[in-house]
């Protein structure tokens, strides 16, 4: 698996989600509703026998709605949050066909105030997983 790919095919997935701007790599700023692809924790080798099997652990997703003190901001988040629905992070990825590994699972969401240019913005954190060959 190449991580490059997996970040960027997993941009394109969330840019399916209405009104989300998305980047494969950490910005340098932001304008909410937002949506980023950051580096996972870590990546572990040979799961399997003879370069079977790689798995990505824990590939971050930080949406950022909008600022935290709105009600607007928490229904968005709500939204991405839910585990179905068009705006569902974790419907959106894991009903896609990956191309860049076997598959990818989104495994927790969590909630965060996050300050960007000195504005408090809420943001859901979300972490996938990612499986697929060790040989490619």
């Amino acid at each position: 698996m190449n991580l490059a790919a997996i970040m960027d095919e997993a941009a394109g997935v969330l840019t399916t989600i209405t009104g989300l701007r998305v980047t494969a790599w950490p910005p340098g700023s932001v304008v909410a509703p937002a949506g980023v692809v950051s580096y996972p924790d870590r990546i572990e080798y040979d799961q399997t026998y003879g370069r079977g099997v790689d798995r990505i652990a824990g590939i971050p997703f930080v949406l950022v709605a909008g600022k935290a003190t709105e009600r607007s901001a928490r229904n968005t988040v709500a939204g991405w949050a839910a585990g179905s629905g068009s705006s569902s992070v974790k419907a959106a990825m894991e009903a896609h066909t990956w191309t860049s590994c076997d598959d990818l699972t989104v495994t927790r969401c969590s909630f965060d105030v996050v300050t960007i240019a000195g504005v408090d913005y809420l943001a859901a954190m979300f972490e996938a997983d990612a499986i697929g060959s060790g040989r490619g």
